[in-house]
């Protein structure tokens, strides 16, 4: 099987790709949906629109408003799907037109929209800035990245600390529990001893009336006897 295919821009130019790159993927994508290929033309993004949507939401949706050459607004993915798609309806005007590009150019652009969201709307970004990675942005995304994960981990950290102080009150509680428990055992023997002596005594009580009452009714014989002479 030939390890290269010829694919057409939306130019007409016929160019080879090497099979399982992002390049291959966007033009299969492109031809799928009958959608442009614009990875070879010089886009900017579009600040307004950008920051009209926002860059989080920019990234959710994953696809980015930008301006070509002639000076057209766009929607450019890298990976279309329905819901991609509809998403892209639902922030932009139902007809603007969407092209595709590789998944690194739209990373760029991506961290571009960001930029263009924080800076805002007077802010535009180059060809150059957009089409390759831009170092510094990458780095402030990752630092943002960092500072969120750090936010996160601490507030995680929070709730570890509230969750150990509700077991340590809790831990407090059971040997409370326990200590009140080995009292009501020890008053507890102690009554089944205060029972055990009462039924000793008891017993003791009624042997010396039983004893008592023999000799009683062996005086009661002599006298009746003595009586009877």
């Amino acid at each position: 099987m030939d390890e290269y295919f010829e694919s057409e821009t939306m130019y007409g130019e016929e160019q080879r790709v090497e099979p399982g790159d992002e390049r291959t993927a966007a033009i299969e994508t492109a031809r799928s949906w009958e959608l442009p290929y614009l990875e070879d033309e010089p886009i900017v993004i579009d600040s307004e629109s950008a920051t009209r949507v926002g860059g989080e939401e920019l990234a959710r949706i994953g696809a980015a408003p930008v301006r070509c050459g002639d000076g057209s607004v766009r929607v450019v993915l890298a990976d279309a799907t329905p819901e991609r798609i509809a998403g892209i309806r639902e922030h932009f005007s139902g007809a603007v037109a969407i092209g595709v590009v590789t998944a690194s150019t739209l990373a760029s652009l991506l961290d571009a929209a960001s930029m263009a969201v924080a800076s805002g709307p007077d802010t535009v970004t180059s060809g150059a800035a957009t089409a390759a990675p831009v170092w510094g942005r990458t780095l402030e995304r990752v630092l943002g990245l960092f500072d969120s994960e750090a936010a996160r981990l601490q507030e995680l950290r929070g709730k570890l600390q509230e969750l150990g102080g509700e077991m340590a009150a809790r831990e407090h509680r059971v040997q409370e529990l326990e200590t009140e428990l080995q009292r009501i055992r020890v008053e507890r023997l102690r009554d089944q001893e205060a029972v055990d002596r009462l039924k000793h005594e008891l017993a003791d009580r009624n042997s010396r009336l039983e004893r008592a009452l023999s000799k009683t009714q062996e005086l009661a014989a002599i006298i009746q006897g003595g009586s009877l002479r």
